[in-house]
């Protein structure tokens, strides 16, 4: 056995001991996969510019409740002309006609939940080069990569030895996986603090564009972009532009005092793991908005100007600190999905404060 499966095998043991799973996205070949700190994954071909895209997702445990959709033409493109997949879809050259008896059938548009029929699929799909539209065939799914990335999902959800697993299926019962990671709790604010006044929001304003220490901002004081807000009753988040590019602004974050004399701190945002691709898990701040009412700050990073790949998160504060709540980021540009349907590497769930 490589020792790239090797540890493929082991993965799941070591993240199961640590509390949560380590979130990865990986390209093989024609196919991109990612798994998020539950072990739940999703792959699909890449790139999906041609307009034909094949997802298959599944969550970790035994209610995996597995997905897999083909689509020709998305929220970018609209619905595209051209005759019905039912009629109009090549395996390797051959006309294909699964049983679509379990499956959500449209014009441009399948999609199946049935363990049954996804396996039927995948039989056929594993073995095979390519799928493609017969009247356009550029509008094409390349296989190659789609076994690696199944094997990933099995070995990452702890199913190389049972009858869930895609690829190196045996005859023990799905109960026996492991189960899906609890999620991190999110204690939500209580109340909404108080608004500021006129007052307050005028000195902070001033405060934060011409005495708060900014020495990391590139920005002239005078181009420097500053919102407050309300962290809670006596203290004030100041988000403070310092940097501008084509597609997105890196922001410093404060937390101030409401009062004089103002007394700043300034805030980090450190990922509970460190992101592919990347080397640190402290992150800029991109695009920032904070929701007063919720407790919320949200951050948008662009690839391009499309805004079809790059990275957004969700951090909730807790009254004392910010803490990662949503973490989904999309490294393949090709126009497929906006930042609401990137591939998640991070969730949680709200808890109610006693």
């Amino acid at each position: 056995m490589s020792y790239w499966m090797k540890s493929l095998l082991l993965l799941p043991f070591l993240l199961a001991a640590r509390g949560y799973a380590s979130p990865l996205q990986k390209t093989f070949f024609d196919w991109q996969v990612t798994c998020n700190n539950l072990n739940f994954c999703v792959a699909r071909n890449v790139p999906g510019d041609n307009g034909l895209v094949m997802t298959i997702s599944r969550h970790a445990g035994a209610n995996a409740r597995p997905l897999l959709r083909i689509d020709y033409g998305n929220r970018y493109t609209g619905e595209l002309k051209g005759g019905p997949l039912k009629e109009n879809l090549l395996l390797d050259q051959q006309r294909l006609k699964p049983d679509l008896k379990h499956w959500n059938v449209e014009h441009h548009h399948w999609a199946t939940t049935n363990v049954i029929s996804i396996d039927e699929f995948l039989a056929q799909a594993l073995e095979a080069d390519s799928i493609q539209l017969t009247w356009r065939p550029q509008s094409a799914i390349a296989l190659h990569g789609l076994k690696d990335v199944l094997l990933l999902m099995d070995a990452t959800q702890g199913r190389g030895h049972d009858a869930s697993a895609w690829i190196k299926r045996t005859d023990h019962h799905a109960v026996e996986v492991l189960p899906e990671p609890p999620p991190p709790q999110m204690l939500a604010l209580v109340h909404p603090p108080l608004a500021l006044t006129a007052e307050e929001n005028r000195g902070l304003i001033d405060f934060a564009t011409w005495r708060i220490n900014a020495n990391e901002c590139l920005l002239d004081p005078l181009r420097r972009k500053v919102t407050v807000d309300p962290l809670s009753d006596d203290k004030a988040l100041l988000l403070v532009s310092c940097e501008m590019g084509a597609y997105n602004v890196i922001n410093l974050a404060f937390e101030v005092t409401r009062t004089q004399p103002y007394v700043a701190r300034g805030l980090t945002f450190n990922l509970p793991f460190t992101p592919p691709n990347h080397k640190m898990k402290k992150m800029e701040l991109m695009n920032a908005e904070y929701d007063t009412l919720t407790g919320e700050l949200l951050t948008f990073s662009k690839n391009r100007g499309l805004g079809d790949c790059g990275t957004a998160t969700r951090w909730q504060y807790n009254g004392r600190e910010f803490v990662l709540a949503e973490y989904a980021e999309e490294n393949t540009c090709d126009a497929w999905h906006g930042s609401d349907d990137w591939p998640t590497l991070w969730v949680s769930q709200h808890s109610v404060r006693q």
